[in-house]
């Protein structure tokens, strides 16, 4: 859900009451709670595996929406969970500090103040991060999250007071790939406008930096940001000119005078951008870092494969056995991303080349057919050493829709082949009846070749023949100086048996 009107709950926690930004949230889970919100594993629909190759194909795009839950996502709801509902603690709309704040951000844009200048603030929450592999499932895990809670809640009165206010409880933001301060700020404005309905993005295009990182504070603090999401942070690599340094600072400065609560997600390159000081601004949270690493061979990894397995639409169902969940995870080195894929191109090759099930031997082969962009990262993975593993940074995206193309061909001539081939078999069949009726060979082929390509309603034997002998009989063509009239069909032998088989037109022509 993305926008709502506020229903405020009643608060079991003490330090949650009499505060409409939390009230309004949905209620706080148990970790089973978590688990179901989460889950989302359609499987194999009844009869799906009946349905022609290219419609299971499309079926296969499901493994795509496939999200287990696992411990470390709901050690990440829970986080969530707390941030926000802390970081709402002592920016309370109802509060005198709420307005006098709102006042203060608006003087300093009227000056012409930095943001340096916000007031401080004492944070009571200051979010954390997210460091892991790509591929591992950070950015699906925290989109999932942030999806349960409503991005936009409506207020209008609370407990008989007046209270307008579009309270926005979250935004996600990719960093800039040039890791710049006034790019971040185009995405802040971007997404904002695209949640509330708001036009900041097009009345601060023309500002400063030190006006755009202002404006998103006060912005931040007018609509109540619960928190605040920086996506592929490792981007801030790249920022020249002192952006990185600047951009960590607005990010503690949003921590210090708004309250906000900051959640940074990257990959392991991301770890030299977290300078000393963004740490020591977020070490008062107490929620700490999450070093996210690829899933051991365990049973967390059996929940995940066995769960993912229901996902299967070649004819025959290939049961899941320890042999598969090996060398699955060999190819895939517990990668969440990769191993997704690999699970799906082996279908599509499946069902592409019509052999219609697999064994542990085809994801192998899939691999090598595949994965030779992340075969170095692959193996050094294997291989644990972290030096190597440092080596090569992050893994290469894997590309789907190359290999769908690729196999959509193989599909498309592997169908022409049997078409084909039913067509020779109905001519063939058609030119032995025309020849029992005693048709000359030349022409019993001619006649059935062209009725099968000019009367596409004739796909059976005998209303190929009765079309054939028919213009046969319309158009004969008696040997040079042969003088005879074609033959009577009702004088040569066999002529009750053929009417008796249904290939005799009893309608006089």
């Amino acid at each position: 859900m993305m926008e709502c009107e506020a229903v405020y709950k009643e608060q079991i926690v003490p330090d949650y009451k009499d505060n409409p930004l939390i009230e309004a949230l949905p209620p706080i889970l148990s970790g089973d709670e978590v688990v179901d919100a989460l889950s989302h594993n359609e499987g194999q629909h009844d009869g799906e595996r009946q349905l022609d190759s290219q419609y299971r194909l499309h079926c296969v795009q499901r493994l795509f929406r496939y999200f287990q839950p696992l411990e470390q996502h709901v050690d990440i709801e829970g986080r969530f969970s707390r941030c926000i509902r802390q970081g709402y603690l002592h920016r309370n709309p109802l509060a005198a500090n709420y307005a006098a704040a709102l006042a203060q951000g608006h003087k300093a844009i009227v000056s012409g103040q930095n943001y340096e200048a916000l007031g401080a603030f004492r944070p009571t929450a200051a979010g954390f991060t997210i460091i892991g592999l790509s591929g591992v499932g950070k950015t699906s895990a925290v989109s999932n999250i942030l999806a349960m809670y409503p991005q936009v809640v409506t207020h209008s009165r609370y407990r008989e007071m007046p209270l307008v206010l579009k309270q926005v409880t979250w935004l996600k933001l990719d960093c800039p790939h040039d890791g710049s301060v006034k790019g971040l700020c185009a995405e802040f404005f971007d997404a904002l406008d695209r949640a509330a309905g708001t036009n900041y993005f097009e009345a601060c295009r023309r500002s400063t930096i030190d006006i755009l990182m202002i404006r998103m504070a006060q912005a931040a603090r007018l609509h109540c940001l619960g928190v605040l999401v920086i996506d592929e942070i490792q981007h801030l690599n790249t920022a020249k000119g002192g952006g990185q340094e600047k951009m960590l600072n607005f990010f503690v400065t949003l921590v210090n005078t708004i309250g906000v609560p900051v959640v940074l997600i990257g990959t392991s390159r991301a770890m030299s951008v977290l300078q000393s000081e963004f740490r020591q601004a977020r070490r008062g949270s107490g929620q700490g870092d999450l070093i996210w690493d690829r899933m051991k061979n365990d049973a967390t990894w059996d929940i995940f494969v066995s769960s993912m397995w229901r996902n299967q639409w070649t004819r025959q169902s290939a049961p899941l056995t320890d042999a598969f969940k090996n060398v699955l995870y060999d190819e895939s080195q517990g990668i969440i991303d990769i191993a997704v894929k690999l699970y799906a191109m082996v279908q599509i090759r499946a069902i592409a080349l019509g052999k219609e099930t697999f064994a542990p031997r085809d994801l192998h082969a899939v691999a090598v057919e595949r994965l030779g962009l992340v075969k170095p990262m692959l193996d050094a993975l294997r291989s644990g050493d972290r030096k190597k593993i440092d080596m090569y940074g992050d893994i290469a995206p894997v590309s789907m829709e190359d290999y769908y193309s690729a196999y959509s061909s193989a599909l498309e001539l592997n169908k022409a082949v049997p078409q084909k081939r039913n067509e020779m078999s109905l001519s063939e069949k058609a030119v032995l009846k025309l020849l029992e009726l005693g048709v000359e060979p030349d022409r019993a082929k001619r006649l059935a070749g062209k009725v099968i390509a000019t009367h596409l309603e004739a796909r059976n034997v005998a209303d190929v023949v009765r079309l054939a002998y028919r213009i046969y009989l319309s158009t004969p063509e008696p040997s040079a100086g042969d003088g005879h009239e074609p033959k009577d069909l009702r004088g040569i032998a066999g002529y009750t048996d053929i009417k008796a088989e249904g290939l005799i037109d009893t309608v006089e022509w």
